[in-house]
């Protein structure tokens, strides 16, 4: 089928009326599920606890039970609120609805009656975080157009995309805010971008977590209301909640509490006022209801053992009540435990088909637009690339003028200048480009295992991307700063040697981003990685040559010098300077020897002439290992459960 064959309605997400595709618009996205009921029975969530009683020992862990066997039934044309006191459980079992949870979890959750798998309830939902996490450089238009062509089904245009964006964006009263970036948006505005954003493929059901969180009332309530026109519309919304105000909370349909991990009740607002009342805990005149419901279900800790007895004295009035059993009768029982929606079409979910032949894209659109991301990114960010580059520069400068004039007639004192000069330049080299890239991954992890787990790329495209992205750098500004030092300093080798300097700064350059990369993507935090890194740099530094003499190490620990990116650096510019200079001036000063060649230089140092392309093969194979250690870490942590 063509693109231009595809011209189906599509419904205007807020206001209802019905859109019309044009010929070039993607049609099979835009109408809302009719009649779509989502069930849970029985459910409960399991989490680890972590136990670390001493540093010396393992840490244990134990299996801690978070929902205690839930059951509840919401259907389209609903706003419901999940809400309850810090610890409930509200998110757990938002998170375990739309199965974003990968805790250990049992009981059923159903679609239309029939057991629901995650991968069907992924294609036809949108769970909007409580943190929206994205690149906070991006602009609002230029994040939209990236969530779009990875969300979007492969066969819409451009055309179709951008009326999208724009229709969504003006729906939710963000037009203006186009080309202002994320870091710039205020609250309100950052959560309906995150709102439009998961709205781009018309979900039937939209997961919402605490989405009035940090708002001011009117922002709440401007969000708020902007979800329940999407309910009444035929959507099914789904909130976690914490402590509405109360114009906020009567825009709610329906209201789920709970507490300690339990269901404290199930039902509309009119019900809840209801219930409660028959219980003697009736909300008093002028109070906000939402705020009341939630006091008497958390524990005050003054009076712990009598909040724990009203708790579990109000969960279990509600599971004898006449609401409860009417939502476990609606509920029902699982006919086949067997029987799920899988992704497969047949004729009891042809209503689901339009989601569930949506054509994601492949890894080279995915790379495509990875790429593109990391290179806007950039341009917004490119104050601190400049001034890194200048500092780069001014390093080269501060580290190249001492020795001007110093290798015009080399004596002997101009030995130990030249292997100085030669030792600052690789080692800022590789420490720089080693920092440049330290903080990619743990500052990117949370939004990797967001955009991974919503099924938006994969890792091997966002690793690939990452890669390429910093080899124009680790080419560009090594080449500008060894040609400084080159010049400045006075070095020998006329055009060829320049040549090999700049190659062998290149090479180290690369080696270091893959190794800043490989310290990124395997420690957590930047300060487990910083720890582990200095006494491997130091241990590096130390058989550089500078410090030790190769030729003098002992055999039991000489083999360390192969480990180190340094001694590769400082050992290849060192032949490249020394094998071209056949005199060296003696000097009358009592304790200096007379060394007359450059050669006679590398084998004072435990150099060899014939080691050049071995090092630098080395520097190379030391690069895609790094690397390919570090993609294997990225796709190992790509499989977390990701923060909502």
């Amino acid at each position: 089928m063509k693109d231009s064959d595809l011209k189906l309605p599509t419904r205007n997400v807020l206001t209802g009326a019905v859109v019309q595709w044009e010929d070039d618009d993607l049609g099979g996205i835009g109408d809302t599920v009719e009649n779509l009921t989502l069930a849970w029975k029985d459910l409960s969530v399991y989490r680890k606890k972590k136990h670390q009683t001493s540093i010396w020992r393992s840490p244990t862990y134990e299996e801690v039970k978070v929902l205690h066997g839930v059951s509840g039934i919401v259907s389209s044309g609903n706003l419901v609120a999940l809400m309850g006191s810090s610890g409930a459980g509200k998110t757990t079992l938002l998170a375990a609805i739309s199965r974003r949870d990968k805790s250990a979890m049992t009981g059923y959750l159903m679609l239309n009656g029939r057991l629901a798998g995650a991968d069907l309830i992924a294609r036809i939902s949108g769970f909007v975080p409580q943190e929206d996490l994205a690149i906070e450089y991006l602009t609002v238009k230029e994040h939209m157009e990236f969530m779009a062509r990875l969300m979007m089904d492969r066969r819409s245009t451009k055309p179709q995309r951008t009326r999208r964006i724009e229709q969504l964006l003006g729906e939710l009263g963000v037009v203006n805010c186009t080309k202002t970036q994320l870091k710039a948006l205020s609250g309100g505005e950052r959560k309906r971008v995150a709102l439009a954003v998961q709205l781009l493929n018309d979900p039937p059901i939209l997961f919402c977590d605490e989405p009035t969180t940090g708002l001011d009332s009117w922002a709440a309530s401007a969000v708020v209301s902007n979800l329940r026109k999407l309910a009444v519309n035929g959507k099914l919304v789904i909130c976690s909640v914490h402590q509405p105000a109360s114009g906020v909370f009567e825009m709610f349909h329906q209201v789920v509490l709970l507490a300690n991990g339990r269901t404290a009740f199930h039902g509309t607002i009119e019900q809840a006022d209801q219930f409660f009342g028959s219980i003697n805990y009736k909300c008093p005149v002028g109070f906000n209801a939402a705020e009341y419901y939630v006091s008497l279900l958390g524990v005050q800790l003054d009076k712990e053992l009598e909040s724990r007895e009203r708790i579990r004295r109000i969960c279990d009035e509600y599971q004898r009540s006449d609401i409860a059993a009417d939502i476990e009768s609606r509920v029902g029982d699982v006919q086949d435990e067997n029987e799920y929606f899988n992704g497969e079409i047949d004729d009891k979910n042809e209503a689901f088909e339009r989601y569930l032949t949506l054509v994601k894209v492949n890894y080279f659109v995915q790379f495509y637009w990875l790429m593109w991301r990391n290179i806007q990114s950039i341009k917004h960010n490119s104050s601190i690339w400049i001034a890194e580059f200048v500092l780069l520069l001014f390093v080269g400068l501060i580290i190249s003028i001492p020795y001007m004039g110093h290798f015009d007639e080399l004596d002997q004192r101009d030995i130990q200048n030249v292997q100085g000069l030669l030792y600052l330049t690789i080692t800022e080299t590789i420490f720089l480009f080693i920092y440049a890239v330290f903080i990619t991954f743990p500052s990117e992890v949370p939004i990797l295992l967001r955009e991974t787990a919503s099924g938006l790329y994969s890792p091997l495209p966002y690793y690939l991307s990452k890669m390429i992205f910093w080899i124009p750098r680790a080419i560009i500004e090594p080449v500008v700063y060894a040609t400084l030092i080159f010049n400045v300093a006075g070095l020998h080798g006329g055009f060829m040697g320049w040549l090999g300097f700049t190659f062998v700064c290149v090479l180290c350059a690369n080696y270091a981003n893959a190794y800043g990369s490989f310290l990124s993507a395997v420690f957590d935090k930047m300060e487990t990685a910083a720890l582990v890194a200095v006494p491997f740099d130091l241990i590096g530094t130390m058989f550089s040559g500078i410090y030790l003499n190769i030729g003098s190490a002992s055999k039991y620990v000489s083999w360390i010098r192969f480990l180190s990116g340094f001694y590769y650096g400082v050992e290849s510019i060192s032949i490249l300077q020394w094998d071209s200079i056949e005199t060296i001036d003696c000097v009358d000063i009592p304790g200096i020897p007379c060394i007359r060649e450059g050669p006679e230089v590398l084998k004072r140092y435990g150099y060899e002439e014939q080691n050049y392309w071995r090092n630098c093969a080395a520097l190379g194979i030391m690069y895609f290992i790094a690397h390919a250690i570090s993609f294997v870490m990225v796709v190992k942590r790509s499989r977390g459960t990701p923060v909502y």
